[in-house]
């Protein structure tokens, strides 16, 4: 295991010539300007290279130690000076070429952060608006990719009515409501850090490998007194309600960016968080998953 030991030219099975003898991944990142149009970080390649003036998201082969979310930040890094620290990941999507796959991180940051060519690889470095990608000259495995990556460019918030979601399980909760939400934000916890793989069809986007959302968990009531999780990361926000549970379900679905997916069987606060504009699934999807 060394350095760029992912260097070298494969074929995959589709007899297709590929640079990544592991693999390859990019990261695509996406920020709001001042105007608040959403624009995406693209390098243009070097003219000397493999498809030479293209425009893509910066990326490169995949090291035999690395995880792809790993060798997409470096490549950014390495290619873009874009610092890791300035990007949050919350999803990652396939392109599998039988035997080679590459796999696009996608990640957001709250501006368009500083970027510029670094490497012989990279021409120029640009935040280039959303509405203007399909104009370039882009490369063949982006452009084949960009119509499914423009729908999932925004992070997904998933917001839980821990109560809910809580009684819809029968596992003696109503004896020591506090202890029964601890377990239940442990479990969602383990879950944040994981990632799913698969959403309700009630979220409009195309599938992709795995998704990393934040995850909002609202507790009211006795639940109230439950301890935050110990290996709780940043993925996952614990809110105690001051009043009502879900009239602060309802304000975080209707404040929050992005895709937003509210977990709860309540038709009144469904019909709340629908009308903001979040899409709706039941506690049975979540709980599935734990």
């Amino acid at each position: 295991m060394t350095a760029h030991d992912g260097n070298g030219w494969v074929r995959c099975g589709l007899g297709h010539r590929h640079w990544g003898r592991h693999g390859a991944a990019g990261l695509l990142v996406a920020a709001p300007d001042q105007a608040g149009r959403h624009r995406v970080l693209l390098q243009q390649r070097s003219w000397w290279g493999s498809h030479g003036g293209a425009w893509g998201p910066p990326g490169g082969a995949r090291d035999s130690h690395e995880t792809d979310l790993h060798a997409a930040l470096r490549e950014a890094k390495e290619e873009c000076a874009l610092d890791p620290a300035t990007v949050a990941v919350h999803g990652v999507l396939t392109d599998d070429h039988g035997g080679w796959m590459y796999r696009t991180v996608l990640a957001s940051a709250p501006v368009p952060v500083t970027a510029f060519a670094v490497s012989e690889e990279t021409k120029q470095v640009a935040w280039v608006p959303v509405d203007d990608v399909a104009s370039l000259r882009l490369h063949p495995g982006f452009a084949g990719q960009w119509a499914a990556l423009r729908e999932v460019l925004m992070p997904l918030t998933v917001i839980v009515d821990l109560a809910n979601v809580m009684g819809s399980r029968p596992d003696g909760w109503w004896r020591d409501r506090a202890g029964a939400a601890a377990r239940l934000l442990g479990q969602i916890a383990e879950l944040a850090g994981q990632g799913v793989t698969s959403l309700p069809d009630a979220v409009p986007v195309p599938a992709i490998e795995r998704w990393l959302p934040q995850f909002v968990v609202v507790l009211e009531g006795a639940s109230k007194a439950a301890a935050d999780p110990q290996h709780a990361g940043k993925r996952l926000l614990v809110v105690r309600a001051s009043g009502s549970g879900d009239d602060q379900i309802a304000a975080i679905a209707a404040q929050t960016a992005g895709q937003r997916l509210v977990v709860t069987a309540d038709r009144e606060l469904r019909a709340r968080c629908e009308a903001a504009g979040a899409a709706v699934t039941g506690p049975r999807w979540l709980l599935d998953l734990l």
